[in-house]
């Protein structure tokens, strides 16, 4: 192998908003990149506390964001039923 195509400084970065990890041999800056310690770093979990009204939500909305919570509901199930099915998945 050529000797300017061996990579020697290979580092490896975490993507603390995604969990991605990968190598560079290149230094890699952002907000969101650390360089990654399998023992030490470790990805930050970033939960934004909101206050949603399952109420004015359509049921159409409620089973999308059942979707994105990864919560089951039965679609087939009235509003009620699927407002309760999310708000016990949040206790």
């Amino acid at each position: 192998m050529h000797e300017s195509l061996r990579l020697v400084n290979k580092m490896r970065y975490i993507n603390t908003k995604t969990g991605a990890i990968i190598d560079s041999p290149f230094k890699i800056n952002g907000d969101n990149w650390l360089e990654y310690n399998s023992e030490k770093t470790k990805p930050k979990k970033e939960y934004v506390e909101e206050e949603i009204d399952l109420e004015k939500m359509t049921k159409a909305e409620l089973v999308e964001f059942a979707k994105e919570q990864e919560i089951e509901v039965n679609e087939k199930d009235t509003k009620a039923v699927i407002i309760e099915t999310i708000a016990k998945a949040f206790e």
